[in-house]
């Protein structure tokens, strides 16, 4: 059974190349303004406001995180924090081929 989980944890990896176990950069939006006293979690990642037409905040944190864990840590404080999520997207880094 064990051995089972390896494969389909290897097979992710290989078929998305991303790895639930490795850093990865994120940009997470959300509805409304984060307020003082921020949950760890948050600490490190970038903060930027945006308004949309209707008047309403759109908050982007942006940043590093070191692994897919940190992630939901971040989307669980946001959760009870209540914001709404608009989008989370994981931004790979790559070599640019010379």
């Amino acid at each position: 059974m064990h051995a089972n989980g390896d494969l389909a944890k290897k097979s992710y990896a290989n078929r998305y190349g991303i790895a639930v176990d490795c850093s990865a950069n994120y940009h997470i939006r959300i509805v409304g303004e984060l307020e003082e006293g921020l949950p760890e979690c948050l600490a490190g990642l970038r903060v930027t406001t945006s308004e949309r037409g209707n008047r309403q905040t759109i908050t982007t944190l942006s940043g590093s995180l070191p692994d897919q864990a940190a992630l939901f840590k971040v989307l669980m404080a946001l959760y009870d924090m209540r914001l709404p999520l608009l989008s989370v997207l994981c931004v790979e880094e790559r070599e640019d081929p010379k």
